[in-house]
């Protein structure tokens, strides 16, 4: 019972410490949301457009909603509080009514809410910078979000401000900022997470960075072009040998780079007026459309296009696995097909081993009825005998083939009782003229006792009849000073067992010399 409750206790206290760190983690990430999501909404709130109030660009909508995918919904509160205090915080420094703050800040987390929610939908597997459609369904879920919070946000600045302030003219420029910042920061964060989480090769990062120092100087040069009335998309073309420079040999966090920092100089110089974006000469919202068309093609284009060669990248590996499998099934095959061939190899010699004895022993056994036959007068008695062996070596040969059928049949071989004597008996008898011709001779040693065994009767006759062919050989020799070939003359042997050369072949057996 004591043992029970320091149990209970002890996961209470462990379930307890767990719930405190996933609350102390959740904290410090909302901390650090909010941290950065001030930091970003500060300076946009420098390139705010009058008399409608919406900033131009609002890359702190893409660090909420990139975190929400990049971390899921575990991370959900942690976004919408740290988005919401940032907001009211951002706000106060212009001197804003803290509830239109407020109001703002609950538009910016449900923003981040709704894009993440949406995406969580719409890719279940997992969202993926490497995947088309969960590209284009980020630009879809930016725009939804964008729509609903830019409805909240018009009405609250046109409760703060009056009737000075169109609301269409504020949804549309708070729809257009929060979008391109989801769209362009968004894919930096999902990425720059990604590669966290599985670290690119450090050939991979050299060859990005300097691809980024490139697009970085080719951006400069676009960006001090004269504004000549007939540049305004063209030189953004300019850029895209670099972008897909990154897109074909890196992974899609360098697009994502390449979009933020292509995206970012062409906001800051259209809106203090520096270079080629920059012309003074056109109204400030003209600038910005036209900024806005530059961002939107360099984003969709650098993300499309990596998203195009990482899909190709990813079919090529599984080519690639694909082939190596097939070679390793191939190898596989081409293995078994070997053990069989050598299982058939090893099962014909088997066979051909039980088969010849008995084909031999029939073969002599025809010769020796020959031999008697041509006797005169002939010896009919020993002829019967050698018909007599004859068939019951016929009779073995037909039960070594039926063994082997039984051994790989998929039916139990046959058992039965077993008289040992009879078998061991029945054996010698039919290696008699082998024995005769070897000059040797036999002495059972049997007992008069023996129990029956359970076995197989063929199997067990073969393995009688391989004992005594093997031993037939050194049971013809005589003593080691006259060592004689088999199958030659055998010499005379002393009427003394022990003089011939003896060979117990189990215990039931005696071969040696005749006599």
């Amino acid at each position: 019972m004591l043992d029970s409750l320091l149990a209970l206790g002890q996961r209470q206290r462990s379930a307890t410490d767990s719930s405190a760190r996933r609350w102390i983690s959740s904290i410090g990430l909302g901390a650090g949301i909010g941290f950065a999501y001030f930091l970003t909404a500060h300076l946009s709130l420098r390139l705010v457009l009058q008399p409608e109030g919406v900033a131009v660009f609002w890359p702190a909508a893409g660090i909420t909603s990139g975190i929400l995918i990049a971390f899921g919904p575990n991370a959900r509160w942690a976004v919408a509080a740290g988005a919401m205090v940032a907001t009211v915080a951002a706000h106060i420094p212009p001197g804003d009514p803290l509830w239109a703050g407020g109001a703002f800040g609950l538009c910016n987390a449900a923003e981040a809410l709704i894009t993440g929610g949406l995406i969580e939908r719409y890719s279940r597997a997992g969202f993926s910078l490497g995947r088309v459609r969960h590209v284009l369904g980020l630009l879809g879920a930016a725009l939804a979000a964008t729509f609903i919070s830019g409805i909240g946000g018009a009405v609250t600045y046109r409760l703060m401000v009056g009737p000075s302030a169109p609301m269409l003219t504020s949804l549309w420029h708070w729809m257009a900022s929060d979008a391109f910042g989801i769209v362009t920061v968004a894919p930096i964060v999902i990425g720059v997470a990604a590669a966290v989480r599985e670290p690119p090769r450090r050939r991979e990062i050299i060859e990005g960075s300097a691809a980024l120092l490139a697009l970085a100087a080719m951006t400069g040069i676009v960006i001090s072009l004269p504004p000549n009335p007939w540049e305004i998309l063209l030189p953004i073309a300019w850029l895209f040998p670099m972008l897909l420079w990154l897109a074909a040999r890196c992974r899609p966090v360098f697009s994502a780079a390449a979009a933020f920092l292509v995206s970012i100089s062409i906001v800051w110089t259209t809106v203090f007026g520096i270079g080629h974006f920059g012309d003074r000469g056109l109204p400030i919202e003209d600038r910005v459309l036209q900024a806005q068309a530059a961002i939107l093609v360099v984003a969709l284009g650098a993300f499309i296009l990596a998203a195009l060669f990482a899909e190709r990248r990813e079919s090529e590996a599984r080519l690639a696995r694909s082939k190596m499998m097939l070679e390793r099934s191939n190898m596989m095959l081409e293995r078994e097909r070997d053990n069989r061939l050598t299982n058939a190899q090893a099962i014909v010699a088997a066979i051909a081993h039980e088969v010849r004895q008995p084909l031999a022993a029939v073969a002599i056994n025809a010769g020796a009825a020959l031999r008697f036959l041509g006797r005169a007068p002939p010896d009919h008695d020993e002829v019967q005998k050698a018909l007599n062996r004859i068939k019951s070596e016929s009779h073995r040969t037909s039960e070594v083939f039926d063994s082997f059928r039984a051994l790989f049949g998929k039916v139990d071989q046959e058992r039965q009782p077993i008289d040992m004597n009879e078998l061991i008996l029945g054996v010698l008898q039919s290696l008699e003229r082998d024995l005769q011709d070897g000059g040797v001779a036999i002495r059972p040693e049997l007992p008069s006792e023996l129990p029956t065994v359970e076995g197989h009767r063929a199997q067990l006759q073969q393995v009688i009849y391989n004992l005594v062919n093997n031993d037939l050989p050194r049971a013809a020799i005589r003593t080691p000073d006259r060592r004689r070939a088999w199958g030659a003359t055998p010499p005379s042997c002393n009427s003394r067992w022990s003089d011939c050369s003896t060979l117990r072949m189990s215990s039931f057996i005696s071969i040696g010399c005749r006599s």
